[in-house]
């Protein structure tokens, strides 16, 4: 093969490994947004440390605690439990999905009706139960409902109140959240990897190699990331670390998507040692 051949394989390679590596940390960032990991965000926050001593924290309380039924004294520690059980994270992120599905539909005005929610309270009997000690009636539900309509104000969560307090552009949600978006990220890794495979065809192993390294960096880069900051939140400052305490869940996906794509990379190298060893 020709220096100036070799040379054009090697910049194609180099291009390639680069789309991969980028298409697979997209792959993994869009799938933190997916409803399916809500729950397990939600299980790893602390509630309790994000909301002391603020008012709202106080209000949510105060009113739980008002309720004409409540048997028991509800502090901000029985408020996080209640939340992290799986049932009320589940119930959370079908909220969520519904959310994404009107932002994919354009539907600006959805938000949750009072029946909306009456409907998950009574889904969640037992642990409503369990917080406040008391079987419910249906007179309750609808306490309770009118109650956290007064403290969320289901009618002002609009889609379009939601993005408007974010201050961000409607587009960039509506982008995030699209499936489309995942699937077409997928199936760019899914091709690019078939054609790495199809530029190096007259060597096989030489594949798998640029495919191990480059899927092992990826790997390592989303492990070192969910590390650092999970052992060392303090690196992060203001917003950044309200928002590391809210996505702790986030960092611990991170490290797995870190090292399960670790895996991945080391196997595809295994596979071209094996090949080279063969071949010798």
């Amino acid at each position: 093969m020709s220096p100036g051949k070799r040379f054009a394989d090697g910049v194609i390679a180099a291009t390639l490994c680069i789309v991969l590596f980028a298409s697979t940390c997209v792959f993994s960032a869009l799938l933190l947004l997916r409803a399916d990991f809500l729950p397990l965000i939600i299980r790893d926050i602390d509630i309790t440390e994000v909301l002391e001593d603020t008012e709202i924290a106080y209000y949510i309380v105060n009113q739980l605690n008002s309720l004409p039924f409540n048997d028991t004294e509800v502090d901000m520690s029985d408020l996080q439990e209640f939340i992290q059980t799986e049932a009320v994270s589940n119930e959370l992120g079908n909220v969520f999905s519904e959310y994404a599905r009107a932002l994919g539909v354009n539907d600006l005005e959805f938000h949750l009706t009072t029946n909306d929610v009456l409907r998950i309270v009574q889904n969640l009997e037992p642990e409503i139960h369990d917080l406040f000690d008391h079987r419910m009636t249906e007179t309750d539900y609808l306490i309770l409902t009118r109650t956290l309509d007064d403290i969320l104000d289901f009618e002002g969560m609009k889609v379009s109140g939601i993005i408007y307090d974010a201050e961000i552009d409607i587009v960039v949600p509506r982008l995030l959240f699209s499936p489309l978006l995942l699937w077409g990220v997928g199936i760019l890794i899914l091709v690019t990897g078939c054609i790495l495979v199809l530029v190096n065809s007259k060597s096989i192993p030489r594949a798998f190699l640029l495919f191990g390294i480059t899927t092992m960096i990826s790997g390592f880069l989303y492990l070192m990331t969910g590390v650092i900051f999970s052992t060392y939140p303090d690196l992060l400052s203001g917003t950044l670390r309200t928002l590391s305490r809210l996505t702790g869940a986030m960092m611990h996906f991170v490290i797995r998507c870190g090292i399960v794509l670790t895996a991945i990379g080391a196997t595809s190298i295994v596979a071209y040692l094996v090949c080279r060893l063969r071949n010798n």
